[in-house]
């Protein structure tokens, strides 16, 4: 994971959970994914922000629930009283294969650097009959941008992971999984208000140098409502990958 991530996430601490209203709901379905109960050794990987951590304490018990960031400023919005916060890349935890009975995370593994591969080898982190539950966003996410941006060369949108290229990986994973995509639409006031709001939860990074300048923002804009607003309001495309499991 980008070392650029977690700068950006560390500025959003707090905004983050005002604007993240996508995450919200992609938390609360990833944790009723998990079956209920105790489990000894529990990982969530990207816990700041607190959004699944919250969902999963009143789901489970856990004898100890790790949670890693690679944010040190999210890490402090965390319920401290109920888990270990740990800084660190989730992409590359500091733990044994076979460690873990449960892991969970939700709107972070689409910043993997390694894509599919390193979403399906974070499950050799369980043992045998361990469970999972994922949830991350994946191509398709931010379609609107994405077109708006090549048009007018304000912009760039990170390159989520594709569907297909995730199932691939899941299907040498060792592990016996459902998954299902959901689509979602949340309408803004304006442009600005977007992209506002996305700024807020820390997801604004792209992996490529931004472009400045008023009249790409000014065009950008314009060319947003004129293309897709929908009674002066426009619409943001989110599309999110649910995948739970166990360890064979």
């Amino acid at each position: 994971m980008s070392r650029q991530v977690q700068k950006y996430f560390d500025r959003a601490a707090d905004t983050y959970l005002e604007e993240a209203v996508i995450q919200e709901e992609a938390a609360g379905q990833c944790a009723g994914n998990i079956p209920r109960g105790y489990y000894p050794r529990v990982l969530e990987i990207g816990a700041g922000g607190g959004l699944l951590t919250r969902h999963c304490l009143e789901r489970i018990r856990a004898g100890i629930y790790l949670a890693m960031d690679v944010s040190f400023s999210m890490l402090g919005l965390l319920p401290r009283d109920s888990v270990v916060p740990v800084q660190g890349d989730g992409e590359t935890p500091p733990l044994r294969e076979g460690s873990l009975d449960l892991l969970v995370s939700s709107s972070v593994m689409q910043w993997y650097a390694g894509g599919g591969q390193s979403i399906a080898r974070s499950l050799r982190l369980l043992c045998p009959g361990g469970f999972f539950s994922l949830s991350f966003f994946v191509a398709g996410t931010f379609r609107q941008m994405k077109h708006i941006s090549s048009m007018s060369g304000f912009g760039s949108v990170y390159p989520l992971p594709r569907v297909r290229e995730c199932m691939a990986a899941m299907a040498r994973s060792g592990t016996e999984y459902t998954s299902r995509v959901e689509n979602y639409t949340v309408y803004y006031d304006s442009v600005q208000g977007f992209l506002k709001s996305h700024k807020g939860t820390g997801a604004g990074y792209t992996g490529r140098r931004p472009v400045f300048g008023r009249q790409c923002y000014r065009n950008f804009c314009r060319m947003y409502l004129e293309t897709y607003g929908e009674g002066g309001r426009i619409p943001v495309d989110y599309r999110v990958l649910y995948i739970r499991g166990q360890k064979k």
